[in-house]
């Protein structure tokens, strides 16, 4: 007798389970695809117009024109583009602040650069001018002289004479592609340099003038007003005082245009370098002081250097 078979997993009900969990994921697929679609769209729409234009323009006609021909009109589009890039960074630091703009001029620069390189292109080229600016004196020369030779065969020819000396073609090489790394490296330098000032513009400029006085030789740093006790220790607590709210904004700024976060990192640390040698180069010079001079004693020195170590901690942990 043959024994009774077993029960068939996956009848009517189960490939009908299975039909729906099949269209669901499908379905979420869908909707994980539109939103990939509609995040990249909403990073698109928040490129610069006029960047945004030139990229797209240049994307359609990539494999329609000569690749020579591509090369000129991108290179031309490239110079533009970075000036507008500029236009643009100035009205901001009028509306927005001097952060805003260096980071709305790296953002972009950063994008343009990024954008171009699938193209594989050089962007450079030798442009050629004419020079008139020896055309006056070449003209007097030309009529005072009453022995010139307008028909003359030779190189002696009156009329060639004239355009030799009056006419130049004057050559200049032109590379938008280390204009667009200038500009980038130009951006990124001013926002460390402005986000530096933002966040500890007293403590810069106190090691600044300390440097200014040590390297003469005509004054004593020690006996400077700039280093008596009460002012550093007031220079220092006006540091501390709004640090960390600025470091906040600073760092809300930053992820607000650069969406990256190793890239915030990559240009939030030389800020953050700047100040600690700062702070370092005051304790070298805070420790020239001498108890009982010039406003300093041990509970001054105290403060002085706790306020250095607060301010050291906040920038790295920030």
């Amino acid at each position: 007798k043959a024994p009774p078979k077993a029960p068939v997993s996956g009848g009517k009900e189960d490939g009908k389970d299975a039909e729906d969990a099949a269209g669901a994921a499908a379905a979420s697929s869908e909707e994980v695809g539109d939103d990939a679609v509609k995040a990249q769209l909403k990073v698109y729409e928040s490129w610069f117009p006029p960047m945004r234009s030139v990229l797209r323009v240049l994307s359609k006609i990539f494999r329609v024109v000569e690749p020579r021909v591509f090369e000129d009109i991108a290179l031309q589009s490239v110079q533009s583009c970075t000036r507008s890039l500029k236009d643009g960074s100035a009205y901001i630091l009028n509306k927005g602040g001097v952060i805003h703009a260096d980071l709305f001029l790296v953002k972009n620069l950063l994008i343009l650069r990024e954008q171009l390189s699938p193209f594989d292109i050089q962007l450079r080229s030798v442009e050629r001018q004419l020079d008139f600016s020896e055309a006056g004196k070449a003209v007097s020369r030309f009529l005072a002289n009453r022995n010139r030779r307008l028909f003359s065969m030779s190189t002696e020819n009156a009329l060639v004479t004239l355009l030799r000396e009056g006419v130049s073609v004057q050559e200049a090489s032109v590379d938008s592609k280390r204009d667009l790394d200038d500009a980038l490296r130009s951006a990124c330098n001013d926002f460390i340099e402005h986000t530096s000032v933002l966040l500890a513009g007293p403590l810069l400029d106190f090691v600044g003038q300390c440097k200014l006085a040590s390297a003469s030789s005509n004054a004593s740093l020690k006996t400077q007003p700039f280093m008596e006790g009460g002012s550093v220790k007031a220079l220092l607590s006006k540091t501390t005082e709004g640090l960390s709210d600025e470091l906040k904004e600073v760092t809300t700024q930053m992820a607000l245009y650069l969406d990256n976060p190793a890239t915030q990192s990559i240009l939030l640390k030389p800020v953050v370098r700047k100040i600690t040698r700062a702070v370092d180069d005051s304790r070298n010079f805070i420790g020239d002081a001498v108890d009982g001079e010039d406003g300093w004693d041990e509970g001054t020195r105290e403060e002085v250097l706790t306020a250095l170590t607060t301010i050291e901690t906040a920038v790295k942990s920030g």
